[in-house]
């Protein structure tokens, strides 16, 4: 534990208000709460902490000036208030209100006391008494009331939450994929608890098709179209459509099923074996093609809508690729992230790590994407990376791995036979040596 943590919470023990908004977490959700519950909750702090006035003058047998009490519960209650403002708006300044809470209750302190009769004496406790189990009550029932409704609230959002990251745990897992030519990985780091982007791998027909989306908007919503987008992209794949008729049926299909202001961007590639690959970029970032014979970076670019917003065709390109080529896709989380001048990291800087790093393993070229970016600025956005590497599968260094499970599960159990039986046979071979030694 650090000595400005173990101070923190010696402040929050002796100084209970301190701890309301004392990290930057708990500042961010006090200024999210609805101005009600807001107001709720300073109401409730005001009348029990302006008790305590009424507490002091007990202690005191009741011996100082109704009015001057009065004014140190108005004064005490609305201080505090400020206490919890200040440290939602001006953190640092938080010690100046706290200083004029020690002043007060000290100038307190000095007043003159009164010597009253014993029955007026007697009816002053009372009165303190009444009050400050008043104040007790009122600020009881309001801290009931904002904890009763923001708990309920908490719970709902927990629950949609929890929702939510199984959306994208089962629509966006990470994809890694070695096969018969092309290795791709992909993967999306979400802002939220689920959101946006989507990366998706569909192989089938002799064609591997890989694309990055990403959907408009963050939460479930974002969730259920990255969802529908998914499905029918899918299921234009299954029915051997072109690519080209394939994003207009999708855009058909979203334009009827999604709120007007949602769209979603996309950028895909598909692999046929040809030496060439067919792309297609709709109002996304363009596509990097880090050519290994030249080692360069070369970029892709092409205007079209995103799909979903209006009627209309859309349009693919090709290019040649080659063994050892590599091609990545990024979304605008990465590229438009700010450093603390506001400069955006862009795509030159990708460009250049993918330069430098087009050798290594798809894995490790995302992680030093990725923590480029992290380094570079905090993160607002999805951050997704689609990399796609054209293989060789007539050198040995280079041969694929099936992506089917049975035929890996079946070569392993050949493979353990022939180890079984190598062994098997070197045993033997052993035990016959030993027994003409023996002779």
């Amino acid at each position: 534990m650090t000595m400005r943590r173990a101070g923190r919470l010696l402040l929050e023990f002796l100084v209970p208000l301190y701890g309301i908004a004392s990290t930057p977490e708990r500042r961010r959700y006090w200024r999210s709460l609805p101005l009600l519950s807001t107001a709720k909750l300073l109401s409730a702090v005001f009348f029990v902490l302006a008790g305590v006035a009424f507490f002091v003058d007990l202690l005191a047998s009741a011996s100082y000036s109704i009015w001057a009490v009065l004014f140190l519960a108005s004064a005490s209650g609305g201080l505090n208030v400020i206490v919890i403002l200040t440290e939602l708006r001006r953190p640092r300044l938080v010690a100046v209100p706290m200083l004029m809470l020690v002043l007060l209750f000290l100038a307190f302190s000095r007043l003159p006391k009164q010597h009253d009769m014993p029955e007026a004496r007697r009816q002053r406790i009372v009165l303190d008494a009444s009050c400050l189990v008043a104040a007790m009550l009122i600020g009881y029932r309001l801290f009931l009331n904002f904890t009763t409704n923001e708990g309920m609230a908490h719970v709902q959002l927990q629950t949609e939450l929890s929702f939510a990251h199984e959306i994208q745990t089962t629509l966006v897992p990470p994809i890694s994929y070695h096969g018969t030519g092309v290795e791709v990985y992909g993967r999306t780091i979400p802002s939220a608890a689920v959101g946006g982007d989507l990366v998706d791998l569909v192989v089938g027909n002799g064609n591997v098709f890989a694309y990055l989306a990403d959907v408009s908007g963050h939460g479930i919503p974002a969730g259920v179209l990255m969802g529908m987008l998914k499905t029918a992209i899918r299921q234009g794949l299954f029915l051997d459509q072109s690519f080209a008729a394939l994003l207009d049926g999708v855009n058909r299909v979203l334009a009827d099923v999604k709120q007007p202001e949602m769209y979603a961007t996309l950028a895909g590639v598909r692999f046929d074996g040809s030496g060439e690959v067919e792309y297609a970029l709709v109002a996304h970032p363009p596509l990097l093609h880090y050519i290994r014979a030249k080692q360069n970076v070369t970029r892709y670019a092409m205007q079209q809508f995103p799909l979903g917003l209006y009627p209309g065709t859309y349009a693919t390109n090709r290019t040649k690729c080659e063994p050892g080529d590599l091609f990545a896709v990024v979304t605008d989380g990465l590229t438009e992230t700010l450093n603390t001048r506001g400069e955006e990291f862009g795509l030159v800087r990708f460009e250049q790590l993918l330069s430098q790093n087009a050798l290594r393993p798809l894995p490790q070229i995302f992680e030093a994407m990725l923590s480029a970016v992290s380094e570079y600025g905090v993160q607002r956005d999805d951050r997704t990376v689609l990399l796609v590497r054209v293989l060789d599968d007539s050198k040995p260094g280079i041969s694929s791995r099936t992506s089917n499970p049975a035929a890996n599960y079946f070569t392993a159990f050949v493979a353990g036979i022939r180890r079984f039986g190598t062994s098997r046979r070197r045993d033997l071979a052993v035990q016959k040596v030993d027994k003409s030694d023996h002779k």
